[in-house]
């Protein structure tokens, strides 16, 4: 009798530890392809890179905004643009791989820039501030 009562007793041990390491959550798999953005200002965008990179243009000047969007396949993103830290505008853009470029271009007045790229849960990737004078 004794020998059934140290088994029952080591099996409900067994299974009790056993619910519990079940019900640990399991670490979530996006974390290792967290999204992100490398953000650049320039005069233009030829072979999928900025050219005219620069953190000052004069007014008038036609400012693209080039993204590199890792981690964030099959989503859209903002490029989110604000003068003087008001929004002003902001582009829609389709991300259709784990790492794209994608543009977005203003003709910019006088002023104090930045565009943060924007994912749709709202987190910010990246962003590039720059001035027009």
């Amino acid at each position: 009798m004794k020998r059934l009562w140290s088994s029952l007793f080591a099996f409900a041990l067994v299974s009790a530890t056993a619910s519990v390491a079940l019900a640990q959550p399991a670490p979530p798999a996006a974390a290792a392809a967290a999204a992100a953005a490398e953000v650049k200002a320039g005069t233009g965008v030829e072979n999928k890179e900025s050219v005219g990179t620069a953190s000052e243009f004069a007014a008038g000047t036609k400012v693209w905004i080039w993204s590199r969007i890792t981690g964030a396949a099959n989503t859209t993103v903002q490029h989110v643009w604000k003068k003087d830290g008001a929004k002003v505008w902001a582009a829609n853009l389709k991300i259709k791989g784990s790492k794209w470029t994608t543009a977005s271009r203003r003709q910019l007045k006088a002023g104090a820039y930045a565009v943060e790229v924007v994912a749709a849960d709202g987190t910010v990737l990246g962003s590039v501030a720059f001035t027009v004078k």
